[in-house]
């Protein structure tokens, strides 16, 4: 297990929170919250480290899908406020990352030991910030999923594991997916990486990116019914603890486009690969 720590200096001078999230050392009582989030932490007591609140802003690059009828460039640079933080009771919890790219997510830690932990979650796009370019395709409303969550280690690396079913019935679609990442720490530097695979179902792919044949008579394009695909992403990033509450990061990230989305008459431009760049400055309470 990777067991990386900050230099001393700067210990007396952190808080809880802030070693928190400045960290890299990681236990089984942090699995309980997204990977992303995992491997920036340095996680000791169960009853304090999973509960915190930060307040940040960010600048963000993104270069990304665009659809047609959609307003705005495929590349641009904007600036926001997030929220992350978590919350846990008795193997409840909720949690918030705004890095995770999904949103609030609800569950119950149902089984635990030294190197695995499994989750039931409930979650949903809202409250979430457009950082993760997940390259498939814009949704107009906040999709409500049930899952599961397995988290675990492979030596110095930590994984991943997800299945999301629909639960509003729009479409009964199905994601899975499977991520890996470490961490290397160097002086108070925390720098990570992360790639990863999704699969989607054909139901949610058709509901996002299908055409019906109404609605391509109507407008006068083809018809289109979308398959299941897979995509894969990448992530690097960094952490550092400014003083004792401001913690900076700056992440980066790449997400393959497959043809089932760019086929779509839905889709405006061809582009294989969605990238974005992030930094922010954030306070923890």
């Amino acid at each position: 297990m990777n067991n990386l720590k900050l230099e001393k200096s700067l210990i007396p001078h952190l808080s809880l929170a802030a070693m928190i999230l400045a960290g890299a050392s990681f236990t089984s009582t942090s699995f309980a919250s997204d990977i992303s989030q995992n491997i920036r932490n340095n996680s000791q007591e169960v009853s304090s480290s999973d509960n915190y609140l930060e307040l940040g802003v960010m600048i963000r690059g993104r270069d990304e899908a665009t659809y047609k009828g959609a307003n705005g460039k495929g590349s641009y640079t904007s600036t926001g406020v997030f929220i992350n933080g978590s919350y846990n009771w008795n193997n409840l919890f909720i949690e918030n990352y705004s890095e995770s790219g999904h949103g609030l997510v609800v569950g119950y830690n149902a089984f635990t030991n030294d190197n695995w932990s499994f989750d039931v979650i409930a979650t949903t796009d809202w409250g979430h910030v457009t950082f993760e370019n997940n390259g498939r395709y814009r949704s107009d409303k906040d999709e409500l999923t049930v899952g599961g969550r397995l988290s675990g280690y492979l030596g110095n690396n930590i994984v991943q594991f997800a299945i999301n079913q629909d639960a509003t019935g729009d479409h009964n679609g199905t994601k899975v997916s499977a991520l890996i990442g470490r961490n290397w720490q160097f002086r108070n530097w925390n720098f990570h990486g992360i790639v990863g695979v999704e699969y989607v179902s054909a139901k949610l792919n058709d509901y996002n990116l299908g055409v019906s044949d109404e609605t391509a008579s109507h407008f006068d394009v083809d018809s289109y019914e979308a398959d299941g695909s897979v995509n894969f992403s990448t992530e690097i990033g960094v952490t550092y603890p400014i003083s004792e509450n401001l913690v900076f990061r700056a992440t980066g990230r790449a997400v393959t486009i497959p043809d089932e989305v760019t086929d779509s008459p839905r889709y405006a431009n061809l582009d294989s690969v969605a990238t974005s760049f992030r930094t922010s400055l954030s306070y923890v309470f």
